[in-house]
C-alpha cells in the first residue's frame, strides 16, 4: 500500500495523508479524519519507504543522520478488543503516532493468554523488534513475565494502576483520580454513594473506600456493584444496585464505558441522572460529551499519556536512560451534566 491508496481508502488527498502521518498533524485535517487515515495504515500495515525518504533527501542509509525502521511490540493487557474500549484505542493510536515519527512501526499486538510460551511469540530479536509495550494493568504470572523478559530488552508499562514490574511506567494515577471524583460528589453535599466496577485489584475501587473513610461516611457493600468495566457491565451494575436495598443519591462509576451503561439502565427505571442520581466517572472519552445528560468524569490526558510512552520507550532503545522511569502525568475533573448537589428531598435522604 502506498499514500496514493490510503488517500483513496480515506477520501481526502495525498498531501493530508503525508501531513497526518509525518506529523505535520495540527491543520492537516479533522480529527476524525485523522483518525481514519491512522485507522487504515494500522489496518493495512503501511509503512513508511525509509529507501524511498532517503532518496528524496539525497541520504543514505548509511547517513548517521537517518535513522532505519525499527519495531515495537503492543501487549493489550487490559482489554482483549481495542475497537470496543475508546481508552486504550485512543492510547494505542496516539503511541502508534508518536513512535511512526521516529522510524518505529507497531509490529505486533498480542494479549496475556498469547504469553503460554516462547513459542506462542516470535523472537524479538529475529524481526528486528527493539522494545514491548504493556497497555493498562494484568496481574501477570511468573511464567508470563519470564517470557516477556526473556523476549524483549525493553518494556515499558502504560495505564492508571501502576504495576509492580521493574520497568519504565508512564501512568496517570487512577487511585488519585478516583479519590477526586469521590471528594468531588462529597463536595455536592452526596453522603450516600456508590460504586460500580471491578474491585478487585482495582485501584479506582480501594480510593473509593478510603475517599469514604476520609470524610467519616461509612462504606456498605450493599452499596456497590463488581462488574466488568464496560457499557453491558455498568448496565447490569446498575440494574443491580436499583433492584437491591442499596441506598444513594450519587455513583462513582471506574471507567466512562461503565457510566454510560450505568445511565442507560437509570433511564430505563425512570430516574433522571443528575437531578435524582448524580454519576462521575474516569477517562473523559469523546463520547462523554455527546450522551445526554453530557458525563462529568476525571479528564486522563489519554493522547499525552501514549505519546510519552512512545518517546520514553525509544528513549531507553537508544540508551539515554538505564534506570526504570515513573513518569506521572496530571488530571483534572471535566464538570459536565450528570453531576449536581445533592437533594436533601430526595427520596434516598
Amino acid at each position: 500500500m502506498i499514500l496514493k491508496d490510503i488517500a483513496k481508502e480515506a477520501g481526502v488527498s495525498i498531501s493530508t495523508v503525508s501531513r497526518v502521518i509525518n506529523g505535520k498533524e495540527q491543520g492537516a485535517a479533522s480529527k476524525e479524519t485523522r483518525d481514519k487515515i491512522w485507522s487504515i495504515v494500522r489496518k493495512n500495515g503501511y509503512t513508511p519507504n525509509v529507501l524511498a525518504q532517503n532518496l528524496k533527501r539525497r541520504t543514505s542509509l548509511t547517513d548517521p543522520k537517518e535513522k532505519p525502521l525499527y519495531y515495537i511490540d503492543c501487549l493489550q493487557a487490559r482489554t482483549s478488543n481495542l475497537n470496543t474500549d475508546p481508552f486504550f484505542s485512543e492510547l494505542e493510536r496516539a503511541l502508534e503516532q508518536e513512535a511512526f515519527n521516529y522510524n518505529y512501526i507497531i509490529k505486533h499486538t498480542y494479549r496475556p493468554m498469547d504469553l503460554k510460551s516462547l513459542d506462542s511469540i516470535i523472537q524479538a530479536d529475529e524481526r528486528n523488534i527493539c522494545g514491548l509495550v504493556i497497555l493498562g494493568r494484568y496481574m501477570f504470572t511468573k511464567e508470563q513475565l519470564k517470557v516477556l523478559k526473556e523476549v524483549y530488552k525493553n518494556i515499558i508499562y502504560v495505564g492508571l494502576n501502576a504495576i509492580p514490574l521493574k520497568c519504565d511506567q508512564v501512568i496517570c494515577d487512577g487511585y488519585k483520580a478516583g479519590i477526586s471524583a469521590v471528594e468531588y460528589l462529597i463536595e455536592l453535599g452526596h453522603k450516600k454513594i456508590a460504586y460500580i466496577g471491578e474491585q478487585a485489584n482495582e485501584c479506582r475501587f480501594l480510593a473509593y473506600k478510603d475517599a469514604l473513610s476520609l470524610h467519616n461516611i461509612n462504606f456498605t457493600i450493599h452499596n456497590t456493584a463488581n462488574v466488568i468495566q464496560s457499557t453491558d457491565g455498568g448496565y447490569k451494575g446498575a440494574q443491580k444496585l436499583l433492584n437491591s436495598s442499596s441506598d444513594f443519591t450519587a455513583v462513582f462509576c471506574a471507567n466512562d464505558l461503565t457510566a454510560i451503561g450505568a445511565i442507560k439502565a437509570f433511564h430505563e427505571n425512570k430516574k433522571q441522572v443528575s437531578r435524582d442520581i448524580s454519576v462521575i466517572s474516569v477517562d473523559d472519552i469523546d463520547l462523554a460529551q455527546y450522551i445526554t445528560p453530557m458525563l462529568t468524569t476525571v479528564h486522563i490526558p489519554i493522547e499525552e499519556l501514549g505519546r510519552q510512552t512512545a518517546r520514553t520507550l525509544i528513549d531507553r532503545i537508544n540508551g539515554r536512560h538505564t534506570l526504570p522511569m515513573k513518569v506521572e502525568l496530571p488530571f483534572f475533573i471535566a464538570k459536565r451534566d450528570s453531576c449536581s448537589k445533592c437533594r436533601t428531598t430526595n427520596r434516598q435522604q
